[in-house]
């Protein structure tokens, strides 16, 4: 096809890829002199042509294909981009095998910042994968393939995967929801990981694509064996909530510690907690000295000053309450510490910023193992305080990280969801917590649990074989910091054991079932999306109010509704029942 011209202007000369969006070719610009890629989309597809068109002019960036016009040539429309003497990240995989860790860093710095260049413009790409990336001899990467990229305010109806490949495809995705900025840095991590590791981060493409997406929402990743020091970047951006992933400036400054090269990410506006600030590159930084914060232009941590290793020590015994004080709050309202509250290993202050009743802040802290690898282990001697991102508006989350592997989880959010400055409290509660470690070991509880309180008990071992036979096969227990919450996952089904301590009089919500001299009531919980059995057990009185402990019980399923798991539910809690200590 040589001597064909499309629109007059543009001569075919070498069909040079295709795929299930269009076939690519080289071609050169008559009235221009220069070679030039052209793309006609399959099965003459002309819409899918403009959107890219459009998505493309408004963008322009070294590290993704430019668009330069597109033209009509009969009954086809033809995208007329930027030519790059390449081969596809793909191609180089299949070719080479798996990548050294340091050039696929290299690959990846480009690459996010092409996504954020995008963001920064409201557009996600949402099918970011090797084979949409090009890959030139003296290492320049570009992004291509804008053919189903969307502006983000674009709202989608109905459900079901209609975007993106199962073997980069974020979790959220997968299970149906609209793709963000965050569901374009999990597909860059899953792209590096396939590019470091030699598979998809979901298993290899010869398993289907249906027990790709099946991974994906059961959050199944394949370990990674050759990612050397790009491990830890790797497990940031493959993180399984959305709000945990860095955004993609903060991905280009990761990977290039890792490639030792500089980031060409510009300063932009980001917009934290509905108040805009302004940052270079990454989010505000606090850092923490002696319990003191000042503001300073690093990436989004805040560090502390020493603190003694294991400084948690026996989980069970560890006193959350020695790092809450009120008077740190005592600046922004009336503060009044919670010590009673929530599972054993919180502890809170609820702070009114007015004279309205309704008007508080719950300021909860957790002691909690981590949820997956640190990013950087503290050195010995020191520990790092993170601001971390939140999943929604109405929660301000920080996160504290010390030498032994355990965690500090702080947490903000207004009891009724009004507008709040909800970063301001948790940063004052996470600087004294860390100004109290920097002064010594985590205290002791000042007391030993009541005889016959659940918090002398191991959720692990409450249910039995009960929660292994629910799911439907082998599973080892996956419990939470102290014991006192545990998780059992298989396939489709999950089951959860937690023990809380809420106000009295119990709320009776639900369906009640009698279990011998107990009780349980149980019902559908939209919030976890399962079934959920709650036992009242002990009342006791905390911080001068009446308080009841409970024994929490979920179970949930990837394929059938909530309500279909409650006699799952209410069977373990008749296991359940006659283990909890007498009355």
């Amino acid at each position: 096809m040589g001597d064909r011209l499309i629109a007059g202007r543009y001569r075919l000369e070498e069909r040079i890829g295709a795929g299930g969006m269009g076939v690519v070719w080289r071609a050169t610009d008559l009235d221009l002199g220069r070679v030039v890629a052209l793309k006609r989309s399959q099965a003459g597809d002309s819409g899918q042509i403009r959107r890219e068109a459009r998505i493309g002019a408004g963008l322009h960036h070294p590290n993704v294909v430019t668009v330069f016009d597109a033209v009509i040539d009969g009954d086809d429309r033809w995208l007329v981009m930027e030519y790059l003497p390449s081969r596809s990240l793909a191609d180089v995989i299949d070719s080479d095998g798996p990548l050294p860790p340091g050039r696929v860093a290299k690959i990846g710095v480009q690459l996010a910042a092409a996504l954020a260049a995008m963001h920064e413009k409201g557009m996600v790409h949402r099918d970011l994968k090797p084979g949409n990336v090009l890959v030139a001899d003296d290492g320049t990467a570009k992004l291509t393939d804008l053919g189903i990229a969307q502006w983000a305010e674009v709202t989608r109806t109905g459900g079901g995967l209609d975007v993106g490949t199962p073997g980069y495809v974020a979790p959220e995705m997968a299970e149906g929801r609209q793709a963000g900025a965050a569901a374009d840095v999990f597909s860059l991590g899953a792209t590096l990981f396939a590019a470091v590791e030699g598979t998809s981060v979901w298993g290899d493409a010869n398993v289907g694509p249906f027990v790709q997406l099946r991974r994906a929402t059961a959050y199944s990743l394949e370990p990674l064996r050759r990612a050397g020091p790009l491990a830890p970047v790797l497990t940031e951006l493959l993180r399984r909530k959305p709000g945990g992933r860095p955004n993609a400036v903060r991905a280009a400054e990761l990977l290039s510690d890792v490639a030792d090269v500089s980031v060409p990410v510009r300063t932009r506006r980001f917009r934290v907690n509905r108040r805009a600030v302004v940052i270079a590159a990454v989010a505000a930084v606090l850092m923490l000295t002696g319990g003191l914060l000042y503001a300073t232009r690093e990436p989004a941590s805040i560090a502390a000053g020493p603190t003694p290793m294991n400084s948690v020590g026996d989980p069970r015994t560890a006193d959350p309450c020695a790092l809450v004080d009120p008077s740190a709050l005592k600046h922004l309202g009336t503060p009044r510490l919670d010590t009673a509250g929530g599972n054993f290993n919180a502890c809170g202050v609820l702070l009114r910023l007015t004279p309205d009743e309704q008007d508080v802040v719950d300021v909860r802290l957790e002691l909690t193992i981590p949820g997956s690898p640190m990013l950087e282990k503290p050195p010995p001697g020191q520990l790092r305080v993170r601001e971390w991102p939140s999943d929604t508006e109405e929660k301000c989350q920080r996160a504290i990280e010390l030498p032994d592997g355990n965690q500090i989880w702080v947490h903000s959010r207004h009891v009724q969801n009004w507008h709040a400055h909800l970063c301001d409290y948790a940063d004052a509660v996470a600087s004294h917590a860390a100004g109290v470690l920097n002064r010594g070991p985590l205290e002791r509880r000042p007391a030993p649990f009541p005889a016959g309180s659940l918090g002398t008990l191991d959720a692990c071992a409450l249910g039995g074989n009960l929660p292994q036979a629910i799911i439907g096969g082998p599973a080892t227990p996956d419990p939470v910091f102290g014991n006192w919450e545990c998780y059992w996952n298989h396939r489709e089904t999950a089951v959860t054991i937690r023990f809380e301590r809420e106000r009295a009089p119990f709320e009776d919500d639900g369906r009640r079932v009698a279990l011998g001299s107990r009780e349980a009531f149980v019902e559908v919980s939209s919030e976890w999306k399962a079934c959920q059995a709650e036992i009242p057990h002990r009342g006791f009185t905390g911080d001068g109010r009446a308080m009841i402990e409970t024994v929490e019980i979920y179970v949930a399923s990837k394929v059938k509704p909530p309500q279909e798991m409650c006699p799952a539910a209410e069977r373990l809690a008749g296991e359940i029942a006659p283990r909890l200590p007498p009355l």
